[in-house]
C-alpha cells in the first residue's frame, strides 16, 4: 500500500494517500496530568496549551520555538511525548492532529501469531480488537516503536500482510447550525401557508403524512449532538427517551451543561420527534422513540467507531446535525467500514440504519479534488481561503443521506453546502454564508430549545423560532425516514433512501448564487440537483409509497376463509394490517386502561383519517367494527393512538 521511503510525509486516510507538511505553530502532546500541562504553558514560545481529547493537548507556539519546546518536551528532564501536527500540502486550513494509536486492519487469512508478531516488531501493542471487523485492532504505538505514530502506520501499511493502517487522528466537528435574529411563531415547515417570506409549498406534507402515520415508539431515532433538555415536556411520555448516552462525562444523562455553552442537541431533537402534548411544539416524527446521545465534537476516530457502534445496535435512524468545515477531511476507513456495515445491516431490526448527515452552512462543496481556492467564513476567526482539495467525509459516504436546506420560499438556502453528493434538502432558515449582516429572505424554524439546561436561542423560553442551518434540514429528514419506517418495517435501510429520493419534489431555483453567481437549482437527466438532490423531501408521498410496497413486503396476509380459528390477533405497536376475506369482518382493538385508540377499515387500499370504510373512535383503549356482506379482496386496517403507543391486541374474525 506504501513505500517505507520517506514515511513521515504522507498519511493513508479511507484508502487515500494525503502528502504532509508539518505545521509552523502547532504541535500535540500526551499528557498524564493538569500539572503537566501547567508545565507546557510554561516553557518558552508556548502560546496556548488546549486539551482536544481524552488525554491529548495542542501546543500553539511561535514558529522559532516549535523544534525548541518539542526537544525540551522529549528530554530526560520532563520525559515527555511530543508530536508534530500536520496538514495536507499547501493546505493551510486543514489540520491533523495525532494520538499515541493506530487503526490497523489485517488481511483475512493473517493469523493471530503473524499479527502479534508483525505488531511486537513495530513497537506497538494491542489495545483493542474491534470484533465486528476481521482482524482489525486499535494498537498503542510505545517508546519501542521509536517513531511518531505516522511512520508507523506507514510502515505497517506497506506489509503485503496489512490491509491498510491509519493514524487514530482527532476529528474536528463544528456544530451545522449558525443562529440568526428571525423570530417566528409557527411550524411553516411542517404545515405550510402563503404569507410573508413564505411559500404555501415549502413544507414536507407532514399532516398528510399523519393521516397514515406519526411514527411509532418501536421505530427509535438516534440524535448525535452536544446535549439535550430531556426534562423539556416534548421530550416525555411512555417510553420516549430510550438509551440515553453520554460520551462526554460517561454516563446515561447526557444533559447540555451551561458552562460549555452546550445548545444545538435540543433543538435538533426537537425537529425530529417533539411529542404530540397539546402544548408547544411538535416533531415530524411525533410517536418515534428518542435516543439521545451526547459526545464531544473533538472526538478521535476510535471513540467515532464506539458510538456508531453502540448507536447502531439501537437505531433505526441516526440524526448528526454535524460536520467538519470545507477543508479536507476524509473519513477514515475505519469509519468507512463502519457507515457501510451500518447501513447494510445494523439496527434493531438488521434490515441497516439509515444515517443522516447536514450538509453544512459555508455554501461550499462536499467534494472537490481540484479546489485551489474557496473562502468562506468560520465564525470566530471570520473568512478563511481554504486553498487545498475540500472533502467532507461523512456527507460523501455512499451509505448516508446528505441534507442540504431550503428556505421558507421553496428556493437554495444561501449557506447551504452542495455538490454532486447531495440527496435531498429540508426546509430551514436562511442567512448570508459570508457577510452575517447581509439581508437574505427566509423564516426560521420553531422547536424545542433549552432553558433549565445550557443555552438557549430565545431567552427565558422552552421553545424558538430561531433555528436552522442544515442542522435543522437533518432531523426533519431523519424523522421522515423513520415515519417510512414506521409505515413499513419490512424496508431496509437502503430502500428507505431509495423511497426518499424518488418521492421527493423537484423545487427549482433558478436565481445565481449570491456569492459564487453559479446557477445549480435545476435537475440534470438523472434527476439530480447540486442545491437539493433528488429535490425536498415529501413525507406523504414517501410514506405513501411505503404503504404501497406493503403487499409485496410486510403485510400479513391471511385468507380466514381457510384458516382454522377464523381468527388473526397481532400484539405490538404495528399500526398497518391486510387481510383477505369472504364474509362479514369484524376487527377488534383491546389496549391497556387509559390509552385512547381509534380504529379505520378500508377495502382496496391502506385508510386515512378521511377515507375509510369503517370506523371506531369511542375515545377509549378497546374499539370494534364490523363490515357486514364485506366484499371478497383485501382489507388495510389502520390504528392511531392518541395517550400512549404501549401494546395493543388486535383480533380480526369472520361475523356469524
Amino acid at each position: 500500500m506504501a513505500s517505507k521511503k520517506n514515511t513521515g510525509r504522507y498519511l493513508w486516510r479511507g484508502g487515500r494517500k494525503i502528502e504532509l507538511e508539518k505545521e509552523e505553530e502547532f504541535f500535540t502532546i500526551i499528557v498524564h496530568d493538569a500539572e503537566e500541562l501547567e508545565r507546557v504553558s510554561e516553557l518558552g514560545g508556548v502560546q496556548e496549551v488546549k486539551p482536544v481529547r481524552n488525554r491529548i493537548a495542542k501546543v500553539r507556539v511561535d514558529p522559532e520555538a516549535r523544534d525548541a519546546a518539542m526537544d525540551r518536551l522529549r528530554s530526560a528532564e520532563m520525559d515527555g511525548i511530543a508530536h508534530h501536527a500536520y496538514r495536507p500540502r499547501g493546505d493551510k486550513n486543514t489540520r491533523y492532529y495525532l494520538t499515541d494509536r493506530i487503526v490497523v486492519a489485517f488481511r483475512p487469512r493473517v493469523t493471530r501469531k503473524t499479527i502479534e508478531s508483525i505488531l511486537a516488531k513495530a513497537g506497538v501493542r494491542i489495545i483493542k480488537e474491534y470484533e465486528a471487523m476481521s482482524n482489525t485492532f486499535l494498537v498503542l504505538v510505545t517508546r519501542a516503536a521509536g517513531k511518531n505514530p505516522i511512520k508507523v502506520a506507514n510502515e505497517l501499511a506497506a506489509n503485503k500482510s496489512v490491509q491498510y493502517a491509519e493514524p487514530n487522528l482527532v476529528n474536528r466537528f463544528r456544530s451545522s447550525y449558525i443562529p440568526t435574529d428571525s423570530l417566528f411563531n409557527r411550524q411553516w415547515h411542517l404545515r405550510s401557508w402563503e404569507g410573508a417570506e413564505l411559500d404555501a409549498d415549502a413544507d414536507v406534507a407532514a399532516v398528510d403524512a399523519w393521516d397514515v402515520t406519526r411514527g411509532v415508539r418501536g421505530i427509535v431515532i438516534a440524535v448525535l449532538d452536544d446535549g439535550f433538555d430531556l426534562g423539556h415536556p416534548d421530550f416525555g411520555g411512555t417510553g420516549k427517551v430510550v438509551h440515553p448516552k453520554d460520551y462526554v462525562d460517561g454516563d446515561a444523562n447526557p444533559f447540555p451543561v451551561t458552562a460549555e455553552g452546550d445548545y444545538h442537541g435540543t433543538p435538533c431533537a426537537g425537529v425530529a420527534l417533539a411529542e404530540e402534548n397539546g402544548n408547544g411544539v411538535v416533531g415530524i416524527a411525533p410517536g418515534c422513540a428518542f435516543m439521545p446521545v451526547r459526545f464531544p465534537l473533538s472526538a478521535d476516530d476510535d471513540m467515532m467507531w464506539e458510538i456508531f457502534d453502540f448507536v447502531g445496535q439501537r437505531a433505526d435512524v441516526i440524526s448528526c446535525s454535524w460536520g467538519p468545515p470545507p477543508v479536507y477531511a476524509p473519513l477514515g476507513q475505519l469509519l468507512v467500514n463502519k457507515f457501510q456495515s451500518l447501513a447494510a445491516s445494523g439496527g434493531p431490526r438488521k434490515k441497516g440504519c439509515v444515517i443522516v448527515f447536514a450538509a453544512g452552512n459555508y455554501n461550499a462543496p462536499l467534494k472537490d479534488m481540484g479546489n485551489t481556492g474557496f473562502v468562506w467564513r468560520h465564525p470566530d476567526h471570520g473568512q478563511v481561503n481554504t486553498t487545498g482539495a475540500i472533502l467532507n467525509g461523512n456527507a460523501a459516504h455512499p451509505d448516508v443521506v446528505a441534507v442540504a436546506a431550503s428556505t421558507s420560499l421553496n428556493r437554495k438556502s444561501a449557506y447551504s453546502n452542495w455538490g454532486q453528493e447531495i440527496a435531498v434538502c429540508a426546509p430551514s432558515n436562511n442567512f448570508h454564508p459570508l457577510d452575517p449582516q447581509a439581508n437574505v429572505p427566509g423564516r426560521g424554524i420553531w422547536t424545542t430549545d433549552n432553558e433549565q439546561f445550557g443555552q438557549g436561542f430565545t431567552g427565558g423560553s422552552r421553545f424558538t423560532g430561531r433555528f436552522g442551518g442544515t442542522s435543522s434540514a437533518t432531523p426533519l429528514v431523519a424523522g421522515v425516514a423513520a415515519l417510512v419506517i414506521s409505515a413499513n418495517p419490512q424496508l431496509t435501510a437502503r430502500e428507505v433512501k431509495q423511497i426518499l429520493q424518488e418521492t421527493a419534489d423537484k423545487i427549482e431555483d433558478t436565481q445565481p448564487d449570491p456569492v459564487l453567481n453559479h446557477r445549480k437549482g435545476t435537475y440534470d437527466a438523472n434527476g439530480h440537483s447540486e442545491w437539493f438532490g433528488s429535490g425536498k423531501v415529501n413525507a406523504a408521498q414517501a410514506v405513501a409509497r411505503a404503504v404501497e410496497l406493503l403487499p409485496e413486503r410486510a403485510v400479513a396476509k391471511v385468507d380466514l376463509r381457510a384458516a382454522a380459528a377464523g381468527r388473526l390477533t397481532k400484539k405490538g405497536d404495528t399500526r398497518l394490517y391486510k387481510v383477505s376475506l369472504g364474509a362479514n369482518l369484524g376487527v377488534t382493538l383491546n389496549g391497556p386502561a387509559g390509552q385512547d385508540f381509534d380504529l379505520y377499515v378500508k377495502h382496496g387500499a391502506a385508510p386515512t383519517t378521511e377515507d375509510y370504510d369503517a370506523i371506531g373512535y369511542s375515545g377509549s383503549a378497546d374499539e370494534k367494527v364490523v363490515i357486514p356482506a364485506a366484499s371478497p379482496g383485501d382489507y388495510f386496517i389502520l390504528v392511531r393512538s392518541y395517550r400512549g403507543s404501549g401494546d395493543f391486541e388486535l383480533t380480526v374474525e369472520l361475523e356469524e
